[in-house]
């Protein structure tokens, strides 16, 4: 009998050793987890900071192009008048040279 109680013991100091690292394995993957969870978390947290930072670049943008648009616009238009002003200017210059040769012949 002596010898199935000392079998008995071992099996049990064996099993209380199993159920240990069993709650060492059980611990260790529950902080697995949470780092886990904690780095989804932050991963989270940075793509909405980075997502906020990239929507206030690209209205940053849109504002800076539209200003550049209405600085264009606005050299446009002064080309445009300069260049009618240039060409009635010509046509006055001609036609004063023209009037001075007609003069000069008659």
């Amino acid at each position: 009998m002596a010898d199935v109680e000392t079998k008995v013991e071992k099996l049990d100091e064996r099993v209380d050793s199993l159920e240990r690292q069993v709650a060492i394995v059980a611990a260790k993957v529950d902080m697995v987890i949470a780092e886990s969870q904690q780095q989804r978390e932050d991963m989270r947290r940075l793509r909405e900071r980075q997502d906020a930072l990239q929507a206030r670049h690209d209205s940053d943008m849109r504002e800076m192009n539209k200003k550049i648009d209405d600085k264009f616009d606005k050299i446009s238009e002064q080309i445009h008048t300069m260049t009618i002003a240039a060409v009635v200017s010509f046509g006055a210059i001609a036609a004063a040279v023209g009037g001075l040769v007609f003069a000069a012949f008659k």
